[in-house]
């Protein structure tokens, strides 16, 4: 599977890479593991988005607002969305290494809460390309569904791709960014 780096080393031209990205939309795959919320993931994450909800930490106050468990902070379900995008940069289905694309918009749409126990399955579409500037922009959409088919999450998020050849070292500005390292988990 192609890199970052194999990607940048590669022979497609500037517009090459957009063709692709272009001809990516409609593109959908389920991905194949599940991602699981638990617990302690749920209590880190909201520790480190300084979260003081008690419904984040405790499984007693969760039950007494209704929850089966602790609730999920609103953008844990984003690690999820990044590990489930993944196919599209490693196998350069839209042309671009992750390295080389900023996140320019993001949209979730909660159907039901995400809680401790659920077992995500996601299915990844590639809705939208469009040139603004010479840059691409492609919007991958992501739908979240627990174990039991249940419609938890719609999230979207548009990133922004700049030419291989272009003077921008997406590497160095992606490494600033809190979540980067997930790409490589």
């Amino acid at each position: 599977m192609p890199n970052d780096t194999a990607l940048a080393d590669s022979p497609l031209t500037p517009e090459e890479i957009s063709e692709r990205a272009q001809a990516a939309v409609g593109y959908h795959y389920v991905h194949p593991d599940t991602y699981v919320i638990g617990r302690e993931k749920v209590r880190e994450y909201a520790r480190a988005s300084q979260f003081t909800d008690p419904r984040y930490f405790d499984v007693a106050a969760a039950a007494e607002a209704g929850y089966d468990d602790l609730v999920a902070p609103p953008m844990l379900v984003s690690v999820a969305g990044i590990v489930a995008n993944r196919h599209l940069f490693d196998d350069s289905v839209i042309g671009y290494g992750a390295s080389q694309l900023l996140q320019a918009d993001e949209s979730m749409t909660y159907h039901h809460p995400v809680v401790a126990g659920h077992e995500l399955t996601m299915h990844v579409h590639v809705d939208k390309y469009r040139q603004v500037g010479g840059f691409d922009m492609v919007t991958i959409r992501n739908e979240m569904y627990s174990q039991s088919d249940e419609h938890l999450v719609t999230f979207s998020t548009t990133l922004i791709g700049g030419s291989p050849d272009d003077e921008a070292d997406y590497g160095d500005v992606a490494e600033k960014i809190v979540m980067h390292g997930v790409m490589n988990a």
